[in-house]
């Protein structure tokens, strides 16, 4: 079903939506006959969603940090080793600004 959102305004229902001001206007009947169309619609999620969804659960039960890659820097930090490089970051930067737009 397509609904058009453009023209709606506060007191609208969820009966109404999608419905154009003529059909509004007929009455009743075309109401009880738009709602049993309605109650046959349905969704149905192809295995790419179901894989999507495996993939989310998967993340979600993934540890936030990955303590291999956390150790030595929270180690350099501590000992005040830690250095910036400051060419890389600027690049990091300006390559994540590109594919922004790029896409």
């Amino acid at each position: 079903m397509v609904m058009d959102i453009r023209s709606l305004v506060p007191g609208h229902t969820k009966a109404n939506l999608g419905k154009t001001d003529k059909s509004r206007k007929k009455g009743s009947s075309n109401e009880s006959s738009s709602n049993a169309v309605e109650a046959d619609d349905s969704v149905s999620l192809t295995g790419q969603a179901s894989q999507i969804n495996s993939l989310i659960q998967q993340m979600k039960a993934a540890p936030v940090l990955d303590p291999d890659r956390v150790s030595p820097v929270k180690e350099k930090l501590d000992n005040n080793k830690y250095e910036i490089e400051y060419e890389q970051v600027a690049n990091k930067m300006l390559d994540f600004e590109a594919d922004y737009y790029r896409h």
